[in-house]
């Protein structure tokens, strides 16, 4: 053609401004190979988006303003005021408390707070009013049978029999039946473990009570037995054969009896 247009002109001329056009097209980002937007770090650096935080050695750092894991020997940091000595959140109490506000260890055998504890010597236990008792009655015993425990019964006999049991669960530790409709009189002694009775113990220097005269009973628990007193005179003891004292939870006492008063305390 006579105007002198070339197609070759046109694709690679030097000077040609349709060139420098196809050039910038290939490299939309400028001259410098690999570079993908402007800003994008140089060669060997790691740093993935423009503000993105250095990665200084010894410091794992994974965005902008966290705090450093590991801010010194034995602190354990996980956050920012996380408190230090192993406590778990911040105002909690320490010695092993289990809530703000939670009272302190309680005493020996005190399991919660204001649980009942072991009377003292000469100490009434608070779970056995005293008074009259309309028979067949129940004397809970909340810390147990203890050592020295004193139970004291005040009545009048006024038929055949009556008794007196230590039970632990279904077992009977100790039964006392003072009866009056055998020849001689007797008070028979004896524990049922398993749905069983045992065998039964039956001396006596004494039978000590008349029917209808008001008596006062006493039986003592201590370490390897039961004592019996009556008006003042040691009658009899049971050595124990059940040997859970702790488990006995309850007296209870029934038949032919008056109750005038019981009460429950420690020597």
């Amino acid at each position: 053609m006579s105007d002198g247009f070339s197609l070759d002109d046109a694709l690679s001329g030097q000077g040609n401004a349709n060139a420098q056009q196809s050039h910038n097209l290939n490299n939309p980002w400028g001259q410098n190979p690999g570079q993908q937007y402007p800003g994008f770090p140089g060669p060997g650096q790691a740093q993935q988006f423009p503000g993105q935080p250095q990665q200084f050695p010894g410091q794992p750092q994974q965005f902008p303003g966290q705090p450093q894991q590991f801010p010194g020997p034995g602190q354990p940091q996980q956050y920012p005021g996380f408190p230090a000595g192993g406590q778990q959140y911040p105002g909690m109490p320490a010695g092993g408390q289990q809530y703000p506000g939670y009272p302190g260890f309680p005493g020996p055998g005190q399991s919660y707070p204001g649980a009942p504890t072991a009377p003292t010597a000469g100490q009434t236990v608070p779970s056995a009013p005293s008074g009259p008792r309309k028979v067949p009655c129940e004397i809970p015993l909340p810390m147990g049978c203890t050592k020295g425990l004193l139970l004291n019964i005040s009545g009048v006999p006024n038929g055949k029999r009556f008794v007196i049991d230590f039970k632990e669960g279904n077992n009977i530790a100790f039964h006392c039946n003072p009866r009056f409709d055998e020849r001689p009189n007797v008070i028979v002694r004896n524990s049922m473990i398993g749905g069983e009775w045992g065998k039964e113990e039956r001396e006596c220097p004494k039978f000590p009570f008349q029917q209808g005269q008001p008596f006062r009973l006493q039986i003592l628990c201590e370490q390897e037995a039961f004592k019996v007193a009556v008006n003042n005179e040691s009658i009899c003891q049971y050595q124990h054969r059940l040997k859970n004292l702790a488990g006995i939870k309850s007296i209870c006492i029934a038949g032919d009896v008056t109750i005038t008063d019981t009460s429950l305390t420690t020597v």
